[in-house]
């Protein structure tokens, strides 16, 4: 029996290690943490749940993830219709993504989509897009005020300045939608009992091949296969290795066989993303809110119990909270997970930062060379990366090059 060892139990890990499972591999999954899920980390507060990472499935755009559902027996509720506010300069405005002052520059941009190619995140037709996104759109659209409006509907795709994030990536993500149009006015869902409820259903099958508090150091190639090697200087042999821990962790695994120091270096910078969600008890209910100055978004949860705010790690609560125009003064004590901070993921979603592009499809791209060493997770995942459907992608995938192989 052939035997696949898996680095991470987050939604990708999962996939592989149950579509392994069912093909007759022997599967072990060593996990760092001590829970499975990965950036999918739901917790509750007195009678409602408060998701830390991955949150929101769009029903009409993930397939893989409507299907997972619907086999464990996990449904989902739209959020409700509620207005978006748009704060800029101290002003707030509706916020509308059929506004008519911004279909000109969405068109513009759905023409740059046509340079996409969904299977390679990079290819000589698009790499003059491989540039901050704001310098891009400054490039095709001379209003500053319908360049911020935009800016301020693409914070709760990427979750950065723009000044940090690849034109490319936002782009391939339009892509995924179809249209710029569609990704900033497409439903938006939430599972219900929280969205890492479906990383628990996918470990229900895995409970015995599952090792937590094991993290993995490195991986050496020998004759007769791979072996990971762990904190504990434990060697696990294996006739083949499953990647799918963070991006932004890659750098911290020791990979003898790689040369090329490029896949340590972009790791070790870190993709642009270094948001997080602070959640925070509301004097009264308010309507969602986006700001491009800086780049943070604030919304209610589903029942009204709390608020949340999202901002990168490096803007005070406060100066978010102005910039959206809520009070700040109860906003001491938020509750937060610090996922730059964690040092299983030192980042959040992937939000690709100008010249990585070519460093990221060169590691998806290693499944392709040789199955038996695979780095698959949302981040790299050329479809629909940093989200959960990037994962189910990237962990079916790596699953069936081993297979074909």
């Amino acid at each position: 029996m052939q035997h696949a060892i898996i680095l991470g139990a987050g939604v990708a890990g999962l996939t592989a290690a149950n579509t392994l499972k069912d093909r007759g591999w022997a599967v072990s999954i060593l996990e760092a943490s001590d829970r499975v899920g990965g950036r999918t980390f739901t917790e509750k507060v007195e009678e409602h749940l408060e998701e830390q990472g991955a949150e929101f499935v769009h029903c009409d755009h993930h397939p893989r993830v409507m299907a997972a559902l619907h086999r464990n027996k996990i449904a989902v509720q739209a959020l409700p219709d509620a207005d978006t506010t748009w704060h800029w300069q101290g002003v707030a405005a509706e916020a509308n993504p059929l506004d008519p002052s911004l279909q000109s520059l969405l068109a513009r941009i759905d023409e740059d989509l046509n340079l996409i190619d969904p299977t390679h995140w990079i290819t000589e037709h698009n790499r003059h897009l491989d540039r901050p996104f704001r310098a891009y759109l400054k490039a095709i659209e001379p209003s500053a005020k319908i360049r911020e409006m935009f800016l301020a509907w693409t914070g709760t795709l990427t979750g950065a300045e723009p000044d940090a994030f690849s034109a490319l990536g936002i782009l391939r993500d339009f892509k995924m939608f179809g249209s710029a149009k569609t990704a900033l006015e497409a439903e938006e869902h939430r599972i219900i009992g929280g969205t890492q409820s479906l990383a628990i259903a996918l470990a229900a099958p895995l409970t015995a091949n599952i090792q937590f508090l094991q993290r993995a150091v490195g991986v050496r190639r020998q004759a007769s296969g791979l072996e990971v090697i762990t904190a504990d200087h434990r060697a696990n042999p294996a006739d083949a290795v499953i990647v799918t821990i963070p991006f932004n962790t890659l750098h911290a695994l020791d990979l003898p066989f790689m040369a090329d120091p490029s896949l340590s270096q972009a790791s070790l910078r870190g993709h642009a993303n270094r948001s997080a969600k602070h959640w925070f008890d509301p004097e009264k209910p308010f309507h969602s809110r986006i700001s491009a100055s800086p780049t943070t978004l604030a919304f209610m949860d589903v029942t009204q119990a709390s608020g949340c705010i999202i901002k990168d790690d490096q803007i005070s609560t406060q100066t978010a909270a102005q910039a959206l125009g809520l009070p700040h003064d109860h906003l001491q004590n938020t509750r937060a997970h610090a996922w730059t901070g964690d040092v299983n993921a030192q980042g959040a979603w992937m939000t690709l930062r100008p010249g990585q592009a070519t460093v990221v499809d060169a590691i998806w791209a290693l499944g392709a060379t040789d199955p038996t060493f695979q780095i698959a997770n949302a981040d790299v995942s050329p479809v629909w990366s940093g989200w959960i459907e990037g994962a189910l992608y990237a962990g079916h995938c790596a699953a069936q090059r081993l297979l074909r192989d």
